[in-house]
């Protein structure tokens, strides 16, 4: 149920539509004579799509995100790889069967980059189809041709692939490896995203080593761009539903912080590199 309501409730409250929505509800009240009303609320939409035409909002509410959890210089000897799936064009890999890769397709790149320089370690790839109406679940075996394309043999990636977001993909990647105590996971997923899921992790008892990739924004907020209105509106869709979905996560105790940040007393360890072999006696 929770999936579903979360579902419908960011369907309403995504900028974009929001203020679609409340325009629509300016043409009723203006039909039946609460002019007044209307016409605040008019106001306010006029000065909030000046805002977006004008600054990059999405981005200054997407920098923190990103800059949450630094990508580590080097990494130990891992135990195993997961990637957060999103990567796919879902509606082009199920219809035509090809696949598509789109903004936040980084993670597969990564995903490939990892395993040639771990090969000791496991992959997983977690993610089905997200879809609130029409789900068909992603087709697994254009996932594992598209790697196999690129070298990996489909044998070494397990794939997850029935869990809707980002919470299931925690629960149904635990279940389905079953991770040990002292082991060394590495988490790769977009940096905005990283907050979040590491809290989930976290929570879950899987402790992970954080490698964001698909930054969307500069290090330190721009303070004015071009104006381009539908590039910052889809910037600020992607912030706010981070924002929303850290709030609402914490508020559900699927995360114990609203702002999972790094954790200083096991992030030094955990990216501290494998110490070389001793070297043989004579």
């Amino acid at each position: 149920m929770s999936f579903y309501l979360s579902k419908i409730l960011w369907w309403i409250v995504q900028p974009g539509n929001l203020l679609v929505l409340l325009l629509a509800a300016c043409a009723v009240l203006l039909w039946t004579g609460w002019w007044w009303m209307a016409r605040g609320i008019i106001a306010a939409i006029a000065v909030s799509l000046t805002l977006i035409l004008l600054f990059p909002l999405g981005n200054w509410l997407i920098t923190p995100l990103e800059n949450r959890f630094e990508r580590p210089d080097t990494l130990p000897r891992l135990d195993g790889i997961i990637v957060l799936g999103g990567g796919f064009e879902l509606p082009v890999l199920n219809s035509r069967g090809l696949p598509e890769l789109n903004a936040a397709g980084d993670r597969y790149t990564a995903l490939v980059a990892l395993a040639r320089q771990h090969p000791e370690a496991k992959l997983i790839l977690t993610g089905g189809d997200p879809a609130l109406i029409g789900h068909k679940g992603a087709a697994a075996d254009v996932k594992q041709a598209f790697f196999t394309d690129l070298g990996l043999p489909p044998e070494r990636i397990i794939f997850e692939n029935h869990s809707r977001n980002t919470h299931e993909n925690v629960l149904k990647s635990k279940a389905l490896i079953g991770p040990q105590t002292g082991q060394k996971w590495v988490l790769v997923t977009s940096a905005a995203h990283m907050p979040r899921s590491v809290g989930l992790f976290r929570k879950a008892g899987w402790p992970v080593i954080a490698y964001p990739v698909d930054y969307r924004a500069a290090a330190a907020p721009e303070l004015a761009r071009r104006p381009d209105f539908s590039r910052n509106l889809r910037a600020l869709d992607h912030a706010v539903k981070e924002w929303v979905g850290l709030a609402a996560y914490y508020a559900m105790g699927r995360t114990d912080s609203l702002f999972p940040g790094p954790d200083m007393r096991t992030d030094a360890a955990d990216t501290k590199p494998a110490d070389p072999p001793a070297p043989a006696a004579r």
